[in-house]
């Protein structure tokens, strides 16, 4: 019985989070000071890895560290980050042509 609540939980939440973000709006949002670096890859089509790298960073932050916060522990202005990661976004989408 738990084994079939937990399955239907967790498609549950697959369907939620396919729908969300099959919705054109939630996709290339502008970056937000509040955005979580998770939150700001997913709408920008990027993985973590990815993100990490347009980030300048070893790996992706764990989760709710902000842009914000990202921005004020590296010292780079929240609209730098923001470039390197419409960039990346862009160069991605230039490999799969």
């Amino acid at each position: 019985m738990l084994g079939a609540l937990l399955t239907a939980m967790f498609i549950a939440r697959s369907v939620m989070f396919a729908i969300y973000w099959s919705d054109p709006a939630h996709r290339f949002q502008q970056i937000e000071p509040w955005m979580p670096a998770r939150y700001v890859a997913y709408s920008w089509g990027l993985t973590p890895a990815e993100m990490a790298a347009a980030l300048e960073l070893e790996s992706l932050p764990g989760r709710g560290r902000t842009m914000g916060e990202i921005s004020a522990e590296t010292g780079v202005p929240l609209a730098d980050l923001a470039k390197r990661i419409e960039a990346a976004a862009q160069g991605r989408e230039g490999a799969g042509k």
